[in-house]
This record gives C-alpha cells, sequence and structure tokens, in this order.
C-alpha cells in the first residue's frame, strides 16, 4: 500500500475582491487530468469579517457538479462541509466556476479567496 505522501495534492485557488461588502466571481478553467473529488474548500477572509455566499455553482462536461446557496460564512469556513459536499469535478470539459456574495462587513472593500483541494 503507498503511503498518502506519494500522492499528488491537488490545489485550484480563487480570489475576488469585495467591493462594498459584494464580491462576484466568473471563472472558467481547462479540464482536470482526471475525475478529482474536492473534499474541502477553505474560506480566506479579514479576521472578524463575516458575510452571506448567495450562490456556488460549479459545472463541468456533466453539468452542476457542484451548488450551494444561502450560507453565512466567516474566515476559516470549509465550504464542502457547510454546503453538504464533497464535490466531484468530472473529467473530460473545462470547469465553469460561479460565485456571489454580499452582506461583508465590518469591511465592505477587502478581498475573499477559496482554495478547493482533494485533500481533507
Amino acid at each position: 500500500m503507498a503511503s498518502p505522501s506519494a500522492f499528488a495534492t491537488l490545489i485550484i485557488t480563487e480570489q475576488a475582491p469585495i467591493i462594498g461588502g459584494k464580491f462576484s466571481i466568473d471563472t472558467t478553467t481547462d479540464s482536470l487530468p482526471s475525475t478529482t473529488v474536492i473534499r474541502s474548500a477553505k474560506l480566506f477572509l479579514a479576521p472578524e469579517e463575516t458575510g452571506t455566499i448567495n450562490k456556488i455553482k460549479i459545472t463541468g462536461a456533466n453539468g452542476i457538479q457542484f451548488g450551494c446557496q444561502d450560507i453565512k460564512v466567516k474566515n476559516g469556513v470549509d465550504l464542502i462541509k457547510a454546503c453538504g459536499g464533497p464535490a466531484v469535478l468530472e473529467v473530460g470539459g473545462a470547469i465553469n466556476y460561479v460565485a456571489e456574495g454580499n452582506n461583508f462587513e465590518p469591511q465592505l472593500d477587502s478581498k475573499i479567496k477559496v482554495v478547493l483541494s482533494d485533500d481533507f
């Protein structure tokens, strides 16, 4: 049996500015080399920043592969756990990642970062 360190970890990072307490991400990436289970989607915000993610939608070759809506978030939240994941990203086509949120405070102008990983 191979040790866990023998396997490469996939990491996908998405970032967007929060302006006036709102953000929007709509990005497309190339197909993954193989079907991948996203087990962790850590959210990074400024300390004490909170807000609402109105929509997350990941679409691939076989349609919607992950979705979630209307969740309250703060720094460090794992979106896979909060949304009842995991997300299975199928091989064979571009992957579109869309997310929108609002009511971010106390800093109305900041940034949001999500790190997707196939590791816990």
